[in-house]
């Protein structure tokens, strides 16, 4: 049994919050080990247990090169019938809404990446 059926059969049939009416952008950044596609794949279910639509990559990096593992997820509400939204495999600079990260470094490289939201929300 999956975390969506597991947490999707305790809440019941649950509709996404009416406020959050866009598409969330959400980076975990993360090392060998951190846990970084764990948590991923937790958010993922969840989304969707909670009545959002749901995807998530991720980009392998270089620890000695580029850093962390960026694990890129795109949620939005949904309802039975309605279309899927369609979501980007990767952010755009700026783009990101939360930014999650297990090392100040990797916070710091994200920044001067441009991962983060230019109005400082992220």
């Amino acid at each position: 049994m999956t975390l969506q059926e597991t947490v999707g059969a305790e809440l019941g049939a649950r509709q996404a919050d009416p406020r959050l009416s866009g598409i969330i952008k959400l980076a975990i950044l993360a090392v060998g080990g951190q846990g970084g596609g764990v948590l991923t794949g937790w958010i993922e279910d969840l989304a969707r247990a909670n009545g959002y639509a749901a995807q998530a990559t991720s980009v392998a990096g270089v620890a000695q090169r580029t850093g962390a593992t960026v694990y890129y997820i795109e949620m939005a509400p949904h309802r039975a019938g309605d279309p899927f939204p369609i979501f980007s495999l990767m952010p755009a600079a700026g783009d990101v809404d939360i930014m999650i990260t297990a090392e100040m470094m990797e916070a710091g490289r994200a920044i001067i990446r441009g991962s983060s939201h230019p109005t400082g929300r992220c």
